[in-house]
């Protein structure tokens, strides 16, 4: 495999330590040289399914060794790893699909699920020729073959002719995410871009085989992809959490001697607050990085203090763009970083470029981030997407965040210029939850905003006008909406109101409609 693209790096890096621990996964450990079989065998199994260079495969799997694994195969066979979160309904999925035109689904079966496969035959019946691998601990019917199934069938096997790997140019991945309109983004990742710019990072942080790093944030995040390919491509260990509890996080990090924890604000924040000294030992964290939204400096003494960590912040998107900072007064300033001169641009609403100090939107060169969405002309190539870039003189990502330069050249965030609300570090299009909301028994309007809360940063609050005599509750829309959005985008408050402020032209007017809620709020409190 070649070494400038991820699939030759990561064989590199389990070739240099193959007995060295690579995952753990409650009581499940596997070393550098189990990994590199189990993607070998699992890549020659997709062979025989057909995937080759360029083949989507949609990885719906949480945090474990199979999503690991999954990743590694796709790359070996130059197939795109597509990754969405494991509680994706199966219309959510559905949109991944016919917007990337995937051919292969690795699916978890969540146990929880009254009927896990009942996604599935709405899946089946949508796309009739889908590839559906199943990822789960409990027997499935023979329609629906195992992960380990597919693996043991093909372990011995061989397919005639050389593997087809990626070109260093190939696209790697594609990172989904919600847009602005309630349809999904797809964002493409290329293999020498991520491979060097991984590298770099891991580099610059220090990482090497000695660390071990908690595994928390979504792999299906592209912060958290971005750590976690990294920690491989130097040798680390990774122990991989499904998801996160701070007495868990604490547990873990003592039991296992994490050297790296990363997180965002309501990570850090409840992590530093169920701390027990007698309990926990965290002598063994070097490093923690933080991401998604501002750091308070009160937040950032505790981390430096209770942890005993150097702190990174780091701030970007899954487009591939990002500013990181480790300098203390930077941080403390609420700084995110000094980007490199020519990297990164605030402009106005007619996207002119506006002096340092004044507060506008954060604009990236493309020029240096090579940003490009699944779809476009070009993106089956980095060296069309710059050749592309170039001619067209779209010379600009838009990031949608409000931010200004100072005069020595620091960034600063100040939240979404773009109304989208941030749970927790995850990111929720109140567009689409909308959409849902309206589909729900009683109600005649309704909106979504995102409440402030002082854990999670923001939670998903819905606001209805009921219909006449029929006012839901917050249970019964949760129910509904559960069929049709992840459960990280369900509403956490209800209220309700005679009517949605609207503009002229329609559209939700977001500070009437925060005033109207916070009145609201406030007499409920009143009266109770």
């Amino acid at each position: 495999m070649n070494p400038d693209t991820l699939a030759g790096a990561l064989e590199i890096s389990w070739n240099r330590g193959p007995q060295r621990l690579a995952l753990v996964f409650g009581g499940r450990r596997m070393t550098y040289a189990e990994v590199g079989r189990a993607v070998t065998t699992l890549a020659n199994a997709y062979r025989h399914l057909g995937v080759s260079r360029g083949t989507r495969v949609l990885c719906s799997v949480s945090n474990r060794p199979e999503k690991v694994i999954a990743l590694g195969a796709a790359w070996m066979c130059g197939a795109v790893h597509v990754g969405v979160d494991y509680q994706y309904t199966a219309s959510e999925l559905s949109l991944v699909i016919e917007l990337t035109q995937a051919r292969v689904l690795l699916y978890e079966l969540v146990d929880e699920s009254p009927d896990p496969f009942l996604a599935l035959q709405a899946l089946r019946k949508e796309h009739p020729t889908l590839r559906i691998i199943t990822v789960c601990d409990r027997p499935v019917p023979n329609e629906y073959p195992t992960l380990s199934e597919l693996i043991d069938s093909t372990a011995e096997s061989q397919v005639e002719g050389p593997p087809d790997g990626p070109s260093p140019e190939d696209p790697a991945l594609i990172f989904i995410s919600s847009g602005t309109t309630g349809k999904p983004k797809a964002t493409v990742g290329y293999h020498r871009n991520l491979c060097q710019r991984w590298q770099r990072l891991a580099a610059w942080l220090g990482f090497g085989p000695d660390d071990v790093h908690l595994v928390q944030m979504p792999l299906s995040h592209g912060f958290g992809l971005m750590m976690a390919v990294s920690a491989l491509l130097t040798g680390g260990e990774l122990v991989l959490l499904s998801g996160f509890s701070a007495e868990e996080a604490l547990e873990v990090v003592t039991t296992e001697r994490i050297t790296v924890l990363n997180g965002t604000p309501a990570h850090f924040k409840l992590i530093t607050n169920r701390l027990d000294p007698a309990r926990h030992d965290v002598h063994s964290l070097r490093l923690s990085v933080g991401t998604a939204a501002s750091f308070s400096p009160s937040l950032v003494q505790s981390i430096w203090n209770d942890l005993g960590v150097k702190f990174v912040v780091m701030y970007g998107s899954s487009e591939g763009v990002g500013v990181a900072t480790t300098d203390q007064g930077d941080i403390l300033r609420g700084s995110v970083g000094r980007p490199d001169p020519d990297s990164v641009a605030i402009v106005g609403p007619d996207r002119g470029l506006l002096p340092h100090g004044e507060v506008g939107e954060i604009a990236f060169s493309r020029r240096v981030y090579p940003v490009r969405y699944w779809g476009e002309v070009g993106s089956e190539s980095l060296a069309a997407v710059t050749r592309d870039t170039i001619e067209s003189g779209n010379g600009w990502y838009y990031s949608g965040d409000l931010g200004r330069l100072d005069d020595e050249g620091r960034l600063y965030v100040f939240g979404r210029l773009k109304h989208q609300i941030d749970r927790g570090g995850l990111k929720i299009d109140p567009v689409e939850v909308e959409a849902a909301l309206l589909e729900c028994p009683g109600v005649s309007d309704g909106a979504v905003i995102g409440l402030p809360n002082p854990i999670l940063g923001e939670t998903v609050c819905a606001c209805v006008v009921p219909m006449a005599e029929q006012e839901p509750s917050l249970k019964q829309v949760r129910m509904v909406l559960s069929s049709m959005l992840a459960p990280y985008k369900l509403p956490e408050e209800l209220c309700i109101l005679y009517t949605i402020p609207r503009t002229r032209i329609g559209k939700v007017d977001l500070e009437r409609l925060r005033a109207e809620v916070m009145k609201t709020t406030r007499q409920s409190l009143q009266q109770r």
